[in-house]
């Protein structure tokens, strides 16, 4: 593997002329956003225009994450063989990104994933052998004892950090499921998990010191799942406490004082979006949001640095129907929580759309915020909303035995109402009104299909006309929703990804199957009553 020995001298000197925490300089107590590029590469155009809403709406940083399974959004030329992403970012791009953020005051901080959710290194031939998760498994991990894995994340460190002004580098090491590898499985017969785990994190964070930054990681495995880790730890490492579905002020101050008594600095991290959630989200992220603006506020000494909000998995809404939620997370920071989230929505219609406030917008919003359903990582996670995309999917529905009801119709219905009246950002309000017709679609496709399964067809004919024509309108659904998702992607859509718009072109794909293969139906419907 080639090394870059001479990098550390050059970060170093470059973070001297930016500032950093050996500079005498403050630390910045972060009022944040984060993106997610390796779950949907953004336009570096859509991306400014986050900038701008932050600097805007009082934030003063953005994490950028670059890696993740789905592969690097950061094409490193260091290492040019790692797994990418489509659309992913050149030199140049992140160049420009740093650029326009200083003009808006914000700290950039950019962030590799050095442990679990690694697969951007492990699916690439060369480094396979560096992948310690267990088959099968959904969370993954990079070998932590063996030296090659150091190896190489220096490198990308060390190529990062020349790009990013900013003092702190952050390594993810979240949701980490490791130990399957004979090398590990040797280390383990000596060592617990706690202490290889810190260790390589000890380790990681030397190298990131080494070129003149400080190591964020993620807080789950030390806050959440072992805390005797924090015992091992180097203290210098900056924790993320991220936590999606906390609403409880008490518990969040709690698990921040585990971490703060030991003299570690940390950053609260609630959701604005996350797995929870699907094109849009519901009331109870504002909850999750509230509890540790106020938390943290209240949180007295110099190494509480504030809050950041994460924001997952782009591609699982449309782009520009999100900027009311990112208006409401904003003004739940600046106003340290206490703040009722409908409090922010006339003055963003008015300065958003160009709108008068009025019922028909009150309706519409809180319609969307008190009635969207959670997916199936969130808390009440339920089937009521995701589109029926497999056999399963079928049984579910069929063993529920109850239709559901569509409250978004007239929110949908109202959304349509208001086209005439925006003059502002007509492109962000035509993201907005097709998701209010997405949502009342997938609850009448889910409806109707209880319907004609209870009616008990047994013609083949019969329910291949009926399939086809919900094929027909899943087409046409997905004619809609393609171009608009395009919109500030600088990929096209995923091929049938679960993720993309809550996998409505698996359903899509499914509705069609069914049209050719409708005895397939028949026989599920005659074995429900076994």
């Amino acid at each position: 593997m080639k090394s870059f020995t001479k990098w550390p001298a050059i970060i170093g000197l470059i973070c001297a002329l930016h500032g950093n925490a050996s500079s005498g300089e403050p630390e910045r107590i972060f009022r944040g956003f984060m993106i997610d590029a390796p779950r949907g590469v953004e336009t570096m155009d859509h991306y400014f225009k986050l900038m701008d809403f932050c600097q805007k709406t009082g934030m003063n940083s953005m994490i950028l994450r670059l890696t993740d399974d789905q592969g690097s959004a950061y094409r490193f030329t260091s290492h040019p063989e790692l797994n990418l992403c489509d659309g992913a970012f050149s030199t140049k791009d992140l160049t420009q990104l740093v650029e326009y953020a200083k003009t808006k005051d914000i700290e950039l901080i950019p962030e590799i994933e050095s442990f679990g959710h690694s697969s951007y290194i492990t699916k690439t031939a060369k480094y396979g052998f560096l992948n310690d998760g267990p088959p099968g498994e959904e969370f993954n991990a990079l070998c932590p004892v063996n030296d090659a894995t150091v190896d190489l994340l220096k490198d990308l460190y060390a190529e990062v950090a020349a790009i990013f002004p900013s003092r702190y580098l952050h390594i993810g090491c979240d949701e980490v499921n490791w130990g399957a590898g004979a090398a590990s499985k040797l280390a383990l017969e000596t060592k617990s998990k706690d202490q290889i785990w810190a260790e390589y994190v000890n380790k990681l964070n030397a190298r990131v010191k080494a070129i003149g930054k400080q190591t964020v990681i993620w807080g789950d495995v030390p806050i959440h799942q072992t805390r005797a880790i924090l015992d091992l730890l180097d203290k210098d490492i900056v924790i993320m406490d991220w936590n999606y579905w906390e609403t409880d002020k008490a518990k969040v101050v709690e698990n921040a004082n585990a971490v703060l008594s030991r003299g570690f600095k940390l950053i609260g991290c609630p959701a604005v979006s996350w797995c929870g959630w699907g094109p849009r989200v519901g009331e109870l992220q504002f909850e999750n949001i509230n509890a540790y603006a106020e938390a943290y506020h209240e949180l007295r000494g110099p190494n509480n640095l504030g809050v950041i909000l994460s924001n997952w998995v782009p591609k699982r809404y449309l782009q520009g129907s999100q900027w009311d939620t990112y208006t409401i997370a904003a003004e739940l920071l600046r106003h340290n929580g206490n703040y009722h989230y409908m409090d922010a929505i006339p003055e963003f219609v008015t300065s958003h759309f160009g709108a008068k406030p009025d019922a028909d917008w009150k309706m519409i919003y809180r319609t969307l915020y008190e009635k969207s359903p959670q997916a199936t990582c969130g808390k009440n996670a339920n089937l009521i909303f995701v589109p029926w995309a497999k056999e399963q999917d079928i049984k579910n529905l069929l063993f529920a035995n109850q239709q559901i009801p569509n409250p978004f119709k007239q929110a949908a219905a109202l959304a349509a109402s208001c086209q005439d009246r925006v003059t502002k950002n007509a492109g962000d309000f035509a993201d907005l009104r097709l998701t209010t017709e997405f949502m009342p679609y997938c609850h009448d496709r889910q409806d109707a299909l209880f319907t004609f399964a209870n009616s008990n067809p047994s013609d083949e004919n019969a329910v291949g006309n009926y399939f086809k024509q919900v094929a027909l309108e899943d087409q046409a659904m997905l004619a809609k929703l393609d171009p608009a998702w395009k919109r500030g992607r600088r990929a096209d859509p995923p091929t049938m990804d679960k993720d993309f718009l809550w996998s409505i072109e698996i359903a899509a794909a499914y509705s069609q199957h069914l049209a050719n293969h409708p005895a397939e139906f028949i026989a599920l419907l005659k074995a429900r009553g076994n």
